[in-house]
């Protein structure tokens, strides 16, 4: 039997530039030179200890490691098998409507600049604005450029989502396998990624546009690091640069960057070796300097955008410790949705101040354990990669800075995640060659890990057809009352034309926080359309008493003025539109509805009152 092995960890490897081969610089076609211990790459450095990879040629192989064996020289034909899969599995989005309570009004069906397409007015709004508490122009770009093309078919917005998706599952692919010469292995890796259903939130919601091109930019950016690291020079560091500032752009949970570049000269291009102990990193850090200070600066106008609008919890409101415990147990909380994706939904209620401590010294116990094990078997490079690329890239959202009310978020593991896929793909890998198992039993594995995880995939997207069923799952994941997922399925609820159901539900949100102004007044409209014009009253007075915005305190002024005008108490009503024309002296429907009521209240005949028809305004 004739076998051809390649081994390289005996690869011959060019004495001063030990990591000239790193990513998307060679093609398959290696030049062999034959050594003792099989066939040695002349090129190909020491990326992967682990990797053998086996060519059997003669009849006496098996059908199936004859078909393995041509798959692994065939990348391109298994990047589109990728592709082709994550497109029919998640194609039935472009059936899928706008959420209309979490975000999808705001970047695209009620935001006017960006659904008027493109325009200098437009893109200038786009890179000046610090609207929904993010400065992200690009992402802004993309919207932009899909109502300009589609209008507001949701469909095609939802289907370009899908796209990028695809795009980015064979980009990690070929910088996997180009990287690694791991063909199978980086093919794992990409279709986890493609099918794991913690990404559906990423890939199935359209204000989420942000996660797809911030990763995509981000896995650019590390292809033309690999470019530059190959012969450096100023202008390839430059293209470094754009395409980080573009990640940055688009979302700016992509500050972590800088620091993953360092962890892919640890492994694969292992390019400390080059360097004397004491420099190495040193030398290393230096080099992502421009990087880390785009990091800084980014991070800085984040935060001031996102004070702007008050979406950052104070200290008052959830002290450093808290965040501490709540941070460690998200870990872990990540790491098990990753191994069991069960009870996964679009809202993780924070936990404040109600964090039983057994589960945060569990919790870090864990993580303690899991580090001090990937340390102590730092040989096994993908482990200390993979961990820490996890670790790391969690770090901006793990809510160390609390921003909005969520205690996790399925759509920040998009990137990390990549991580822990590594290490399980690596590692399984590492176990068969440990125990000499033959090829069939780890692709059969493989292969059912993956189909399993594409059916829950499959069972999770049915949920993110619309709002509606969105949060009704969501209500039965939580298993406890919240009001923001009780207000956002009272709002998918009126959006669909059910608003006798939705009452129930604001009634439960409104009491779950009874100065939430701004779900009492949207129950107050909803009790006005429906003729309860007392109980509307009652709801608007509270608003009135609680809220600080004064578009919302002008428009429940408004309204109660209009429901005592129905009521026949003419000079209250005369006071309410008064108080209005004081926020907004100019609004003509209280200039009208005050002349109206002046004229009942003095007996002349009006021409009737003109009540408006009840809506419930978007967030």
């Amino acid at each position: 039997m004739h076998v051809v092995e390649f081994h390289t960890d005996t690869a011959i490897i060019a004495p001063q530039r030990r990591s000239s081969f790193l990513i998307l610089t060679r093609c398959f076609t290696l030049p062999y030179v034959a050594g003792s211990r099989g066939i040695k790459c002349a090129n190909f450095p020491s990326l992967d200890r682990n990797f053998c990879m086996k060519q059997v040629t003669d009849e006496s192989a098996s059908p199936f490691e004859r078909l393995i064996g041509n798959l692994r020289q065939k990348p391109v034909l298994l990047g589109a098998l990728l592709v082709l899969a994550t497109l029919l599995l998640y194609g039935r989005v472009a059936h899928h409507e706008f959420l209309v309570y979490f975000d999808d009004d705001f970047y695209v069906t009620k935001n006017i600049h960006v659904s008027t397409g493109l325009h200098l007015g437009n893109v200038v709004w786009a890179f000046t604005s610090f609207y929904q508490a993010n400065w992200h122009p690009f992402t802004w770009l993309s919207h932009m450029t899909d109502c300009q093309l589609f209008g507001l078919s949701s469909g095609f917005h939802h289907f370009v989502n899908v796209i990028l998706h695809a795009v980015n599952v064979l980009l990690l692919f070929w910088l996997l396998q180009k990287s690694t010469g791991a063909v199978w292995r980086s093919f794992l890796v990409a279709a986890l990624f493609a099918v794991h259903p913690l990404n559906v939130e990423t890939v199935a919601w359209v204000a989420e546009r942000k996660s797809l091109l911030s990763a995509l930019f981000s896995l650019l950016t590390i292809a033309a690091y690999g470019w530059y690291v190959r012969r450096p020079d100023w202008k390839k560091y430059l293209v470094v640069v754009s395409a980080f500032a573009l990640a940055l752009m688009s979302k700016p949970m992509a500050v972590s960057l800088p620091l993953v570049l360092l962890l892919l000269d640890y492994w694969p291009l292992e390019r400390y070796a080059d360097l004397p102990f004491r420099r190495r990193w040193l030398r290393l850090s230096m080099e992502k300097l421009p990087l880390l200070l785009l990091s800084a600066a980014s991070s800085a106008v984040t935060i001031v955008a996102q004070r702007s609008v008050g979406a950052v919890a104070d200290a008052s409101e959830l002290p450093f410790s808290l965040r501490l415990e709540n941070a460690a147990v998200s870990y872990v909380t990540y790491i098990g949705k990753m191994l069991w994706p069960a009870k996964l939904a679009v809202f993780y209620p924070h936990p404040w101040h109600s964090l039983p401590w057994p589960e945060v010294v569990a919790s870090t116990v864990i993580l303690a354990g899991i580090t001090m094990a990937v340390l102590y078997f730092h040989r096994a490079r993908y482990l200390v990669m993979g961990w820490f690329l996890f670790v790391t890239t969690l770090i901006p959202v793990i809510g160390i800075v609390q921003v909005g009310r969520q205690a996790i978020a399925d759509r920040y593991a998009y990137v990390p995640c990549i991580g822990l896929f590594i290490i399980i793909a690596w590692g399984l890998s590492s176990m068969v060659h440990a125990t000499a198992l033959p090829q069939v039993v780890p692709a059969v594995a493989a292969l059912c890990l993956v189909l399993a995880l594409a059916a829950a995939n499959s069972r999770y997207l049915a949920h993110w057809q619309n709002g509606v069923t969105l949060f009704t799952q969501a209500r039965m994941v939580a298993g406890q009352p919240d009001f923001i997922i009780e207000e956002g399925l009272a709002e998918s609820l009126v959006s669909a034309g059910r608003r006798d159901e939705a009452l129930p539900h604001y009634r439960e949100a409104c009491a779950l926080r009874p100065n939430y102004a701004r779900c009492h007044y949207k129950m107050a409209e909803l009790l006005f359309g429906r003729g309860q014009l007392r109980d509307a009253l009652d709801e608007y007075q509270l608003v009135e008493s609680h809220t600080d915005s004064k578009d919302i305190a002008l428009l429940c002024l408004i309204g109660s003025g209009e429901i005592l005008l129905v009521l026949g108490d003419y000079e209250t009503a005369e006071m309410k539109f008064a108080a209005a024309l004081q926020i907004d002296p100019n609004n003509s429907t209280a200039l009208l509805l005050l002349q109206q009521a002046v004229n009942q209240k003095s007996g002349k005949k009006s021409n009737g009152i003109s009540r408006r028809e009840p809506s419930i305004a978007g967030r």
